[in-house]
């Protein structure tokens, strides 16, 4: 049986690159970022991820990042300029629309390259197929793990640093 030290190296290891590149700083709890970053089809695989078989996906997550990214969106629009409620609740509609999010998390963020997918699926490239929202989904997810984390500023930091508003605007354009 592992130690807890080992463990932590294991989880460090496997949460690092969302941190670093993705978030921009150490999560304190590693297993709810990989329930977020984890495939359940990863999990199901024989061999080679024992120490992660107690970390499922927390679908409650994507829940709280979708109230979250809601309330953050209402927040960059109720604060700027002066809008209608109507026109507050299209921006949410839009910004939070789930082929937006899919978008912007596979062509802005890359976020399938911090996913832990199972074989099959990255093979296949599950996050590829035209009716999936997986993505967008996992984004959430995402958002959840740094509200949970850091509050409600971090969420609207990390939205900053990746031009949330900026990329899903281009898609009017289109």
């Amino acid at each position: 049986m592992e130690d807890s030290a080992d463990s932590n190296t294991y989880l460090e290891k496997i949460c690092y690159p969302t941190e670093r590149y993705l978030i921009g700083h150490a999560v304190k709890n590693k297993e709810r970022l990989i329930s977020a970053m984890i495939s359940n089809a990863l999990l199901n695989e024989p061999a080679g991820f024992e120490q992660l078989s107690s970390i499922h996906a927390d679908k409650s997550l994507e829940t709280i990042g979708d109230f979250i990214l809601d309330f953050v969106i209402i927040d960059n629009f109720a604060t700027k300029d002066r809008y209608t409620a109507q026109q507050i609740d299209d921006f949410r509609q839009w910004y939070g629309n789930n082929e937006n999010l899919q978008y912007f998390a596979k062509n802005c963020i890359h976020l399938h390259n911090y996913i832990l997918w199972g074989p099959n699926e990255r093979k296949q490239q599950i996050w590829d197929k035209p009716t999936t929202v997986i993505l967008a989904d996992r984004f959430e997810m995402l958002v959840a793990v740094i509200y949970l984390e850091n509050g409600i500023d971090a969420v609207k930091e990390f939205l900053k640093k990746h031009h949330f508003f900026e990329e899903i605007d281009t898609l009017k354009e289109r």
